[in-house]
């Protein structure tokens, strides 16, 4: 094939039947992805454009993304940003990669803070996050609602950085609906004072227990911060805090919303039972049917 046979159409065909190769999950997608990005332009004009071919400088930018992605560089790593909620949030390997489970917990939030908003009309809703990595979950919150003051925390100054960012790309969420969002670098939630007399208290910790991230997929395990994974040996290092620690920060009858694996449920029930003052916990399924996250409020 001659350099000038080298069409868009062309070489993504090529790069599906690579990946389905080594990356079967979503070649085509993969593909399209990053000559989107190569090209800067929607993916749908790829598609406009299929005769189109690439130059020289393309060809080896979009041959170098392809090398790295057929190692196991996830997609998001490699274009700099995720999709999320209605939202295209810029992530680095300092973050872990928003994925769409972690739009269930965002759903039932959103439903659980419109509820107490019918419960405390005109009042100002105090949230805080810990483990914030791209501020993907807080700036789901405000761009559905409103009169939101949320402190999100995360102990990795360089996943703050990258949060600082989104939060400057999406100002127009915060002071035109009366939300706040504040980033703090913090050891779990030593940075908040017990006066945050917080209304909720939501989170997508880590949970996955230390000796099984080596078993996880390579996207994940040889590239995702380990601190944004690593649970604990049991994976429930972060729920026994919370569960000890939240009702020293929420007002009566506050609540505290997790995401959990979606093989959890019976540990988190069972943590549950040696911590008072807690309701039963009550939890929802994804898209999927998988138990994806667990819902507690102070008795």
């Amino acid at each position: 094939m001659t350099i000038e046979q080298w069409t868009i159409e062309r070489i993504l065909s090529w790069t599906q039947g690579h990946f389905e190769k080594v990356r079967p999950d979503s070649p085509r997608l993969d593909a399209e992805l990053l000559l989107a990005f190569v090209l800067k332009c929607p993916r749908l004009d790829l598609y406009l454009r299929a005769d189109q071919p690439l130059n020289e400088d393309e060809r080896s930018a979009y041959r170098e993304l392809i090398q790295q992605r057929a190692a196991g560089c996830p997609i998001a790593y490699l274009t700099g940003e995720k999709d999320f909620w209605s939202l295209t949030l810029e992530v680095s390997k300092a973050t872990l990669i928003p994925r769409p489970d972690t739009e269930t917990l965002v759903e039932t939030a959103v439903e659980h803070i419109l509820k107490w908003q019918e419960d405390h009309p005109g009042q100002t809703c105090q949230i805080a996050e810990l483990g914030t990595g791209t501020a993907a979950i807080p700036l789901a919150l405000c761009a559905d609602l409103q009169n939101l003051n949320i402190i999100s925390v995360d102990c990795s100054a360089d996943a703050l950085t990258v949060a600082a960012r989104n939060l400057e790309r999406y100002q127009s969420l915060l002071t035109p609906r009366n939300n706040s969002l504040e980033l703090q670098e913090s050891d779990f939630f030593s940075a908040i004072s017990p006066a945050a007399n917080l209304d909720f208290i939501i989170s997508n910790p880590p949970y996955i227990p230390t000796d099984n991230i080596p078993g996880l997929q390579i996207d994940v395990c040889e590239y995702e911060p380990h601190t944004a994974l690593d649970g604990g040996a049991d994976g429930l290092l972060f729920y026994r805090y919370l569960f000890k620690t939240a009702p020293q920060l929420l007002k009566n009858s506050g609540e505290l919303l997790l995401e959990i694996g979606f093989d959890q449920q019976t540990k988190i029930t069972s943590l549950q039972s040696e911590f008072q003052g807690w309701a039963p916990a009550e939890f929802v399924p994804d898209l999927q049917g998988h138990i994806r996250v667990c819902t507690l409020q102070l008795l």
